[in-house]
């Protein structure tokens, strides 16, 4: 991690992201010549925004990865679920079949 001065730019940025503020990296900010507001981008606050939000893009994608696995897991189960259902049906009809086979037999 880059390690960057107390109280600089970056340092703002990181105090942002704590206290729930913006997460973008412009923290900041000089009046131009025409007296609009433009961002002051520094190179160390630009790269710790860069760091922040590829370790929230890969603990996003392990949670997906997570959930997938658990959702594969479900559908497996639920599949052999219906096929041992499945199976119990056809069993039930033969004896069924076999049941009223014998009935007409008796009589």
């Amino acid at each position: 991690m880059i390690m960057d001065n107390v109280g600089g730019p970056a340092q703002n940025h990181v105090n942002q992201i704590n206290s729930g503020g913006s997460s973008n990296f412009n923290s900041v900010q000089n009046k131009s010549e025409d007296g609009h507001q433009r961002p002051n981008y520094t190179i160390p606050g630009i790269l710790h925004f860069i760091q922040h939000e590829w370790a929230r893009f890969e603990m996003e994608r392990a949670q997906w990865e997570v959930e997938r696995a658990e959702f594969q897991a479900r559908i497996a189960f639920l599949q052999g679920e219906r096929k041992g259902q499945e199976n119990l049906k056809r069993d039930l009809v033969r004896r069924i079949k076999m049941l009223e086979y014998a009935l007409r037999q008796e009589r």
